[in-house]
Parts: structure tokens; sequence; C-alpha cells
């Protein structure tokens, strides 16, 4: 089965995945033995940890775009993510060692591009296929089979729907991010568990209108090994200006092997 690009924390996840390896054991989410607590500033003011994941999920969907960069690093390993998400429409950049891949989701199209190595990592492509529409534009229409999940890794809802802590949740005293103030929820790894996987990860959402995600970051431990992640969200409510590719070929067309 070919894979793609998972997106934000899926594909810093990946990472860990890859440099770990599987131990065949059921994951267990990190989570925090405090009680549930509540923001004491700003309009946040009262809300329990729940209630701030609500609210910042409510103010990005209003805002309708941002901007986000990730990354994570275990060891020598790093990735770096970068992309642009709206609710219809997004870019994403995903580099990895020698890995490139990047994707653009205009017009009802999802477009996708990477080296050799980016398609054999992230669409599962077979290394001749690879190396023969390696830096070509390939078009990937709502009939083809990966669609979906590529839509999902680069517009917005689905990047919101990657961010949230999981488990017990707490609320962190208040910080500041980006000249603005915030809180954090801080939880268990968001999304489904890795097999072996452990770790937390913290959401840190603005205290003031509109209270929008502004920063992340987390671990994610199997063994001796380690993975930390760190992500950035600007630029919220700025518009898109995207452009469909020119000269792709058919995902349709592309051998499977």
């Amino acid at each position: 089965m070919r894979k793609i690009v998972t997106g934000v924390l899926g594909a810093l996840m990946a990472l860990t995945a890859a440099s770990c390896g599987s131990s065949g054991t059921t994951a267990k989410k990190t989570t925090t033995t405090k009680a549930v607590s509540t923001a004491n500033v700003g309009t946040l003011r009262g809300k329990t940890a729940t209630e701030i994941l609500k609210a910042a999920t409510a103010a990005a969907t209003k805002a309708g775009s941002a901007h986000y960069v990730l990354s994570a690093v275990e060891g020598t390993s790093s990735q770096t993510i970068s992309g642009d998400s709206s609710m219809t429409d997004g870019q994403q950049t995903v580099e990895q060692g020698a890995q490139h891949i990047q994707v653009v989701y205009v017009g009802g199209v999802a477009y996708v591009q990477g080296n050799a190595s980016g398609l054999t990592s992230a669409m599962g492509f077979p290394a001749t296929v690879a190396a023969n529409y390696a830096n070509k534009w390939i078009a990937v229409h709502s009939t083809d089979s990966l669609f979906k999940s590529i839509v999902s890794a680069v517009t917005l809802t689905g990047t919101l729907a990657q961010l949230n802590p999981t488990g017990t949740l707490s609320v962190t005293a208040p910080t500041t991010v980006a000249g603005r103030q915030a809180v954090g929820v801080k939880g268990g790894l968001p999304g489904t568990p890795q097999q072996g996987v452990t770790g937390s990860t913290t959401l840190f959402v603005a205290t003031t209108d509109p209270t929008v995600p502004l920063e992340f970051s987390g671990t994610a431990a199997q063994g001796t090994q380690h993975v930390v992640d760190k992500g950035t969200f600007t630029d919220w409510g700025k518009p898109l200006k995207l452009t469909a590719p020119t000269g792709s070929v058919p995902f349709s067309s592309v051998p499977t092997k």
C-alpha cells in the first residue's frame, strides 16, 4: 500500500516510529497526574483544559487559515514540515535528511512532487518508479485512493485535528508566546497511539481573542530513543494564494511496480 505525507504530528510521529522501530506492545500515552485545572487569565479565565481546546479550535476555524512550521529531532535525525492551510486549500513541504516532498492542494486537486527518496518514503513508490517520477508534479484527483488522506494532511481541519493533547489534561501557568500571553494545555500524544511509543505534548493557546493555537511542544520516546517536537503557528486569517502547477501527470497513470 502506498503511503502519503501524514502532516503535522502524524508526520512527526512517523519519525519516531522509523527511528524507534516496533516493539509489538500496546502504546501508552503519558498524561499528567494532576486534576483538571482552569485558566485564570484573559478570555480563557475559568475554562478547563477541554474548554480551552474547544475555544482554540473554534477561533482557528473562524480565522480560516494559518502558516505553520513543525520540527522533530531524534539524535542526528530530523524532520521539518512547513505549510499553509485553509479550510479548502493548502500546501505542505516535508524535509527529512535527503528526502523531500511537497503537496499543493488547490481547485479540488492535490499535486504532489518529490525527489526519488521522498516519493519512496512518503508515497510508497518502488525505487524504479520513484526515480522515473522524481521532481515531476503528480495530480491526485478525488477518485484516487490517496486523495482523502492528502487533503486531510494539508487542509486546516485536518491540521487542527492532529494538534490536541489527549488523556488527562491540565492547564499550565500563563506564559508569553510570540509576544502574546498564552496558557498551555498539557496531556498525552495527539492522534492514534504508535506501538511502544510514549510521550506528552503541550498546546499553547492565546488567552485573548482570537484564542488561536500559537505553539506546541512535545516529546515521544521508545526505550532509550527520544524525539523532541516543536511547532509554531502564525499568519492566522491571512488568505492563501495558491496556483495549480503546470505539466502534471495523473496519479492513475503512475505504475505500481
